[in-house]
């Protein structure tokens, strides 16, 4: 018999991590005001769900369209749309995950942005499972032009940002295979990056800085290309909106001249993702990720690949080191069926070597918000976060569980 946590076939496409657009989704975090995201996605979806409830009853819905608007400081102001075609909803019978709640058979995911600084972006993705879930299989293709602020550049702390412009095509794809009937995945990944590095904008015309530094550092075009291992634990009861369970993953990356990249470096990401129902109307939930890279070369990485503190409230590449340590916690009370307001809190330490993060800077922040459920056969949530961090507040549609 098979395991429980079949459930958990949609993480892979709406948690944030980790190729061409999935860095844009973490880079560039989209968010509105409530205003406009009440009238221009809650309240279409909900008449949609409304005027087929009949139906909606038996059968689940087979797409969803996700409209986004984009203010992040690090990119501008902006408009992106990710549409979720889900497959195989009438070849066979699906597995409740928990009352009132199926899951598809496959997933296809196609999206783009566009931002007023000039960054735009695409890609399209799928998910597929073989042997009743025994065998899960992802691919995502993209390509994104990305006009990027930085805080660290080699050798120069800037006291301002500097813009780059990030652009070129990415693939990632990964393999995991379900040990026995247990909630252990092992599994491999690679993934490929074509990256032509350059100036958005030239802030260095009147600074005396050495022969050749702009060309050396911040104008070149990369190939990064890596093969890795993949291990996970995953309990949840539902990966798209989570109330019990754990998910812990460990990955381990390889970048190497052998496998067509032109720069060697390892990284290592550990998440450890925790979730508990404290009553049958609130839950608690908590996060910690550790990134690391380690460089091989004796010169600098490029701007773009050191890992940054990734958190609501925290503008993209604010505060990058090659040691990352992240903390979150959430919690979140049921005011309906359909609507849940949650708070936050998050912690986040930025540093070169792993033995100087306890003495690093701490970021805070802090927020709320809520999630309305759009599909409850799926488990679907569409919501909104508000957060306040040391620079800035942002705001942020959220599709899916937060992490």
């Amino acid at each position: 018999m098979m395991a429980v946590n079949k459930n958990n076939k949609l993480k892979t496409i709406l948690n944030k991590n980790s190729i061409t657009f999935a860095v844009i989704g973490v880079l560039i975090q989209p968010f509105c005001f409530a205003t406009s995201y009440d009238d221009q996605l809650i309240e279409p979806t909900k008449k949609q769900l409304d005027n087929h409830a009949s139906n909606k009853q038996a059968e689940p819905i087979s797409f969803l369209p996700i409209p986004t608007f984009i203010t992040e400081p690090a990119v501008g102001p902006g408009l992106g749309v990710v549409g979720l075609f889900f497959h195989g909803n009438d070849k066979k019978p699906k597995k409740p995950v928990k009352e009132g709640s199926t899951l598809p058979q496959s997933i296809s995911i196609v999206g783009a942005l566009a931002t007023k600084n000039g960054t735009k972006g695409g890609a399209v993705g799928h998910v597929t499972f073989w042997d009743e879930d025994r065998i899960r299989y992802q691919g995502i293709l993209g390509y994104a032009s990305v006009n990027l602020d930085f805080y660290n550049l080699s050798e120069i702390d800037a006291l301002t940002p500097i813009t780059l412009n990030i652009e070129g095509p990415a693939l990632l794809q990964n393999v995991k295979v379900r040990y026995d009937d247990s909630n252990f995945f092992f599994g491999a990944k690679q993934m490929y990056r074509h990256v032509e590095l350059s100036l958005a904008d030239n802030p260095f015309n009147r600074l005396p800085l050495p022969d050749g530094f702009v060309i050396n550092h911040l104008d070149l075009e990369i190939n990064t290309s890596g093969l890795g291992a993949i291990m996970e634990y995953d309990s949840r009861d539902n990966p798209l909106d989570p109330e019990l369970g754990i998910d812990y993953t460990a990955e381990y990356m390889v970048y190497d001249q052998a496998l067509g990249s032109d720069i060697d470096y390892s990284s290592l990401k550990i998440k450890a993702l925790n979730y508990w129902a404290l009553t049958d109307k609130s839950n608690l939930a908590f996060r910690i990720q550790y990134d690391s890279v380690n460089n091989k070369e004796e010169k600098p990485l490029p701007v773009y690949i050191p890992p940054s503190i990734r958190l609501r409230g925290v503008s993209a590449s604010r505060y990058q080191g090659l040691n990352v340590m992240v903390s979150e916690l959430e919690a979140s009370y049921k005011i309906t069926e359909k609507i849940k307001l949650n708070a936050f809190t998050g912690l986040g330490w930025a540093a070169d070597h792993f033995s100087d993060l306890s003495s690093s800077k701490t970021i805070n922040t802090y927020g709320a918000g809520f999630r309305y459920l759009v599909d409850k056969h799926y488990g679907i949530r569409l919501g909104l976060d508000i957060a306040k961090g040391p620079e800035e507040s942002a705001i942020y549609i959220q599709a899916g569980s937060t992490w």
